[in-house]
């Protein structure tokens, strides 16, 4: 009776290792199942939101409908950075030519042989026009204080202007030289007229010279530059460029370039046409 006790109490012990080993060999595969599950749920939610109202299996088909495989690449949704970029595998052959091609209808006909008489090369040299350049400065009256006809006369009387026919102050280096450079005033026509000189008012004067003149261009701007400066000095106004703003260092020295600037030009014309 209790060898019998024993044999089943072992029977028992047995079955019940069995019953474990069961029960745990299925809690391994149920949660394996579980977590092949859970990624493939989640992938296809990491690029969608959830929208209110559908399941879990309706947001994958949705995902994998939209979805495209590109081998490597995997697949592309449509908010994919390369969703928007069409990608294609090029594969470069060498294109073989044939060395004799075979002969068409049109390419066995012979070409026409043109033969053109030779031609005189002669090549007219360019002729340019030589190069000039007006400088203009002004003198500008104070605010309020116009310049007056006589004091303009008197001023420019000591400066050796002298009045021409086309009513301008003309400055000439010698008497019987082209001026060298003019004067005329800012209020239409800006000629001076001897007759009503007495009566004129204007905001200012204008001083201009055109280049090339009888003198050498940098000594011509000097001596430009001095005069407009005892005009000023004279009359009690202001020396300004030719848009009336009034006249820097830095805009005398701007000044000053352009004409070195035409003075190597004009040299360049010079030996161009000699």
């Amino acid at each position: 009776m209790e060898m019998l006790d024993k044999t089943q109490l072992q029977w028992l012990l047995a079955g019940i290792g069995v019953v474990v080993v069961a029960l745990i060999y299925l809690w391994g595969m149920r949660a394996r199942i579980q977590e092949g599950i859970g990624k493939r749920r989640r992938r296809p939610m990491e690029g969608n939101e959830p929208v209110l109202g559908s399941t879990t299996e309706q947001i994958a088909e949705d995902w994998l409908a939209d979805a495209h495989d590109f081998g490597e690449l995997g697949r592309i949704t449509p908010d994919h950075h390369l969703a928007g970029k069409v990608l294609v595998d090029v594969e470069i052959r060498p294109i073989l030519r044939q060395e004799n091609p075979p002969a068409t209808e049109i390419d066995s006909q012979p070409l026409p042989i043109v033969v053109e008489p030779p031609r005189e090369l002669h090549r007219e040299p360019a002729i340019l026009a030589p190069p000039k350049m007006t400088v203009a400065l002004t003198v500008i009256a104070p605010r309020g204080q116009p310049f007056k006809g006589a004091a303009i006369q008197a001023a420019a009387h000591e400066l050796d202007f002298r009045i021409s026919a086309l009513g301008l102050f003309d400055y000439r280096p010698e008497d019987d030289s082209d001026p060298l450079f003019s004067m005329a005033h800012l209020r239409k026509p800006g000629s001076f007229d001897a007759k009503t000189l007495d009566e004129l008012v204007t905001p200012g004067l204008l001083l201009f010279m055109n280049l090339p003149g009888p003198r050498e261009e940098m000594q011509a701007l000097e001596q430009l530059v001095v005069t407009v400066d005892q005009l000023a000095q004279k009359l009690g106004g202001m020396i300004c460029d030719e848009r009336r703003n009034r006249l820097t260092n830095q805009g005398l020295m701007h000044l000053r370039s352009e004409v070195a600037e035409f003075r190597r030009q004009r040299r360049a014309w010079v030996q161009s046409s000699g």
